[in-house]
């Protein structure tokens, strides 16, 4: 069932009618039971993977909080929860690459089993760990099994996040929920944002980012650099309109969730723009990965670059298991490095000083380089096809495109000029400097009311049958 398509729109409406019809106590019960529907539409046999996760998960948890030595018993439970995500998105790729070398040591293959990948996995794996860590180390656990359950399977952030640890929700969960406007009028905003962003830009950007990205595809210099950007504003868009509606759908039955997005092509360093792109991931390899590893290098300062690189690139891995997810972690590991090197924070900058304009534009630059050249690693299909995109973009072809029409160098492009045109509304704060008079505030309501039939309107006929969202395949 994915967000943007219509019977999505019908199982949230009816799932929020009955959610503040039914009374309080039936609350909790009919949102997980909605969210077992939801993820179950899918396939209805991984569901039981979920609930199973779900109790070992809560038991566990309230197994090691008893325990004198929490952190000492708390590897069986990481094993599990990383266990399952091995098996079911690893196996191939361990079984492919094993194989391949008895292959060249004259050996014989090994036939690659056939298992299908549940969504939202690595997800919802993510989050086991973070719990039982969090609880090893001094978080009081979930006590109700309903309100784990409900903490584990509420169906907004299961399959693509945010990754949401028990801190950031647990007080929303064991306290009732009480209606309010406000909520819901946020809550409608957020989604209808993610609705734009999804289907009017994204979706119409993808075919684009498909032609030249085809296994086939012979492109020119041209071509790379039109889908290079392109996937990269189709994945932001795309990916932030998930989040916005995920945001969105959680306030509708009062529950708050962290942002996963913040203006992320304004970063000024890779460490920036990695503090604004998928915050809650960012988080939990900076928390649960770099952080331990930072401390075990602590007497060899000199050592902390190198968890930094294993870090992202355990970041790529968990995005997929290809070898060019790989590099493509790796790649933003050695700019992470890079960027404190050649990038270092000033603590005291001028405000508004001619030097700062300088060094921040360097550094934007410096990032985006980093940021877009990881998105071609990130978007093809194999090392091959890597090879061949970076033959094209050295062969300077730069005149017309061989595969793309020029229709479409002219759709991304103003796709492109348009962010770059909201970031910098951001960057010059205008929403703040803009102060509505009497009469203006009289026909807000009214505007806003326009706005927004303009934006379902626009959504409707853009509307050309719902797509997967990019991050349903990790």
């Amino acid at each position: 069932m994915i967000f943007t398509s219509y019977t999505y729109v019908v199982f949230l409406a009816v799932s929020f009618g009955l959610y503040w019809t039914v009374k309080p106590g039936w609350r909790k019960p009919l949102l997980i039971l909605a969210s077992f529907i939801f993820y179950c539409s899918w396939k209805w046999q991984y569901g039981f993977l979920l609930a199973g996760l779900a109790v070992f998960n809560w038991g566990f948890g309230r197994w090691v909080a008893c325990r004198q030595e929490r952190a000492h018993w708390l590897w069986p439970g990481v094993i599990v929860n990383v266990g399952t995500l091995v098996y079911f998105k690893y196996t191939r790729f361990l079984i492919l690459n094993i194989s391949a070398l008895m292959l060249r040591l004259g050996g014989e293959s090994i036939q690659v089993p056939d298992i299908l990948l549940p969504l939202g996995v690595s997800f919802f794996t993510f989050q086991g760990v973070a719990y039982l860590v969090d609880v090893a180390t001094g978080e009081p656990p979930i006590r109700r099994f309903l309100d784990f359950l409900l903490y584990k399977s509420f169906w907004p952030q299961l399959i693509a996040g945010p990754i949401i640890r028990p801190g950031e929700i647990r007080d929303q969960i064991e306290q009732k929920r009480n209606w309010s406007s406000d909520n819901v009028a946020y809550g409608l905003k957020r989604i209808l944002n993610g609705f734009l962003k999804k289907v009017v830009i994204a979706d119409n950007i993808a075919p684009v980012v498909d032609l030249v990205f085809m296994s086939t595809a012979q492109p020119g210099s041209l071509d790379v650099l039109v889908g290079t950007v392109g996937f990269g504003l189709q994945i932001y868009f795309d990916f932030s309109a998930y989040s916005e509606i995920a945001i969105g759908t959680a306030r509708l039955f009062g529950y708050v969730f962290p942002e996963n997005f913040n203006w992320p092509y304004l970063a000024e360093s890779p460490r920036e723009f990695w503090s604004r792109w998928h915050m809650t991931l960012s988080r939990w390899i900076k928390d649960y990965v770099f952080t331990p590893l930072a401390m075990a290098f602590r007497a060899q300062r000199a050592l902390i670059p190198i968890a930094a690189l294993f870090a992202m690139t355990l970041c790529g891995l968990w995005h997929g298991a290809e070898w060019t997810f790989v590099i493509w972690g790796a790649w933003h590991g050695v700019f992470l490095v890079l960027g404190e090197v050649l990038l270092p924070r000033s603590r005291v900058k001028p405000a508004l000083s001619h030097g700062k304009h300088i060094s921040s534009f360097v550094g934007w630059v410096f990032t985006m380089f980093a940021v877009f050249s990881g998105w071609l690693i990130f978007r093809v299909q194999s090392l091959s096809q890597l090879g061949t995109f970076i033959k094209a973009l050295g062969s300077g072809s730069l005149l017309k495109p061989q595969i793309v029409r020029e229709n479409m160098v002219i759709l991304v492009l103003l796709v492109f000029a348009g962010t770059a045109l909201l970031h910098l509304a951001k960057i010059a704060n205008l929403d703040s400097r803009i102060r509505l008079s009497g009469f203006l505030s009289v026909i807000r309501p009214v505007t806003d009311t326009f706005l927004y039939a303009m934006a379902v309107s626009v959504i409707i006929v853009a509307d050309r049958g719902s797509k997967a969202f990019v991050y349903f395949q990790f």
